[in-house]
């Protein structure tokens, strides 16, 4: 930091000269890096000890003036700047002299904010997956679980919440750690690994698209890989090619529907905390 004082002495008779037993005192506050001056700056006359005597601002130009009385012989200034480093001159002894002028810079100092966090909520849009899926839980001819059927039911798996599905059967896997589906029909039951598996859609895609190899049709997919249940905002389920809706319609629906929307999936925007 530095501070530079400059203190040219002028004659009296060069300016209007002060009343009997003042000094008048002016000067000029000025940036120390770029030369220019500094209005409204608060400048502070204090005695040699600190006793404040008078107060100002400097103007626009960076100027400001004081008439010093009581014949005080000694005083000292202050001065202050939002962004600037403060300053406070050396004691300035009157001795004889009537009139003093001053140059006091000011060194800019950053200032340190604390970290500021903004955090806007957009409007939450429904979402027409979402729209779709509800009105039919109203008036389709499906098995629907909601997003109040999960947190009731609270399951560890997904496969959990398709156990009480009237006419769907779930079978482990070769370990039993992984269930997969199968539908079953009035007359017969098609397992999936069968030659006409059970469609699972996830958020409009169909995931298990039938692959040929080895002789037939294969499938090889399981649901708990694919969707946690704190993930799922509601289920389909269809058993028969005549209650599957368009948007599900292909080769093997008639082989069963199971259609997940999870809550990522169906949601635009961000939602503002209660």
């Amino acid at each position: 930091m530095r501070t530079r004082l400059t203190i040219p002495l002028l004659l009296t008779v060069l300016l209007a000269a002060p009343a009997a037993g003042q000094v008048r005192l002016v000067g000029r506050v000025i940036d120390d890096t770029s030369e220019r001056p500094l209005g409204y700056a608060q400048v502070t006359l204090t005695t040699h000890d600190g006793r404040v005597l008078q107060r100002t601002e400097t103007d626009a130009v960076g100027e400001f003036a004081f008439d010093v009385k009581d014949r005080i012989s000694a005083v000292r200034l202050q001065v202050r700047r939002l962004s600037y480093t403060p300053s406070t001159t050396p004691v300035l002894h009157f001795d004889d002299h009537k009139f003093f002028q001053l140059e006091v810079r000011l060194d800019p100092d950053a200032i340190l904010l604390a970290p500021l966090e903004v955090v806007a909520w957009s409007k939450v849009e429904p979402s027409p997956f979402l729209e779709n899926f509800k009105q039919r839980v109203e008036t389709g001819n499906g098995y629907y679980i909601t997003r109040a059927d999960v947190e009731a039911r609270r399951p560890m798996y997904t496969t959990d919440l398709l156990r009480d599905v009237p006419g769907l059967s779930v079978i482990g896997s070769g370990s039993g750690l992984h269930p997969v589906v199968s539908v079953s029909g009035r007359s017969t039951t098609t397992q999936m690994g069968g030659s006409c598996p059970t469609q699972i859609w996830i958020d409009g895609f169909l995931l298990n698209r039938r692959t040929i190899g080895g002789g037939g049709p294969t499938m090889d997919f399981r649901i708990d890989d694919a969707v946690s249940p704190g993930s799922i905002e509601g289920i389909e389920v269809y058993r028969g090619l005549s209650s599957v809706p368009a948007e599900f319609l292909n080769e093997d629906a008639r082989c069963g529907v199971i259609a997940i929307w999870t809550r990522r999936g169906g949601r635009v925007g961000r939602q503002p905390p209660p």
